[in-house]
């Protein structure tokens, strides 16, 4: 096991694994993320230019409350606080929510039916809730080709990442499907390259898929050896394409390089 940093070390962020930060003090860490690696060798264009996501969007505010409620219920006062039932038409109803507001802090605000919602899916995923030995939310940073590199696991268990996943469907042909579309293969190699390179007895990678609709079904996946090696591989080609972009100030989109695209018969 590699050593645990002290959030608080005056050397702010050096390489090395970090237990109990809390996930806006992650997002201000300033390395490559797996999302990086991920959106830059599909198109430079869009990784350079596109607005970042808004972390009050209900869907940015629901993947961390399930992730809070399913991997650490404990931290759940610390980082959300839900909004009191108050009609905000009338002056009463204002002023009361205007109280309610300013003892908010830096918790994030959420209702009480998305939090109903995120906990009926813990209850049905309670035999894969980690247990007093396993490892949740741990911060890495770590040096990946030399450049300066972060992650956040959701859980390390035994020797295995295991990444929770909310979709539209769990079933193989879909998320296998969003494996493919979203890169998940380069963040699984990437979060193990992470654990290795600090030390962590890490070896295989697992998705926790469940579905956001009720009945919630689930599905636990695991990557293979290849499609690890397949994603290792392109995280290095997606670093090397991050390199010459910035060197060149050149962001080329879906790296096509302004050629012109032929449309085939057979693409039709």
């Amino acid at each position: 096991m590699a050593d645990v940093i002290n959030i608080n070390s005056k050397e702010k962020y050096p390489v090395g694994v970090y237990e109990d930060m809390p996930f806006e003090e992650y997002n201000n860490i300033d390395a490559i993320r797996s999302h990086d690696l991920t959106s830059i060798i599909k198109d430079p264009y869009t990784w350079k230019y596109e607005t970042k996501p808004d972390s009050e969007a209900s869907f940015f505010v629901e993947g961390r409350l399930q992730h809070c409620l399913f991997l650490e219920p404990h931290v759940f006062a610390d980082e959300f606080v839900v909004a009191p039932n108050i009609d905000r038409r009338t002056k009463l109803g204002k002023e009361e929510y205007a109280e309610f507001m300013d003892n908010v802090g830096n918790r994030t605000v959420v209702n009480q039916a998305m939090v109903d919602e995120c906990q009926a899916r813990v209850e049905v995923l309670d035999a894969l809730r980690p247990t007093d030995k396993d490892q949740t939310e741990l911060t890495i940073v770590f040096d990946f080709y030399g450049h300066r590199c972060k992650s956040r696991l959701d859980m390390l268990a035994n020797n295995t990442v295991i990444d929770l996943k909310t979709c539209r469907s769990a079933s193989p042909r879909s998320f296998i499907q969003s494996v493919r579309s979203y890169g998940y293969y380069q963040q699984g190699a990437f979060y193990l390259t992470a654990g290795q390179s600090v030390g962590l007895d890490v070896d295989s990678f697992q998705f926790i898929a469940i579905q956001k609709a009720q009945p919630y079904p689930y599905v636990v996946y695991e990557l293979t050896p290849e499609s690890i090696a397949y994603g290792s591989a392109q995280n290095q080609q997606a670093i090397d394409i991050m390199m010459h972009c910035k060197e060149h100030d050149i962001y080329t989109p879906y790296n096509l390089h302004n050629k012109i695209v032929p449309i085939e018969l057979h693409d039709l």
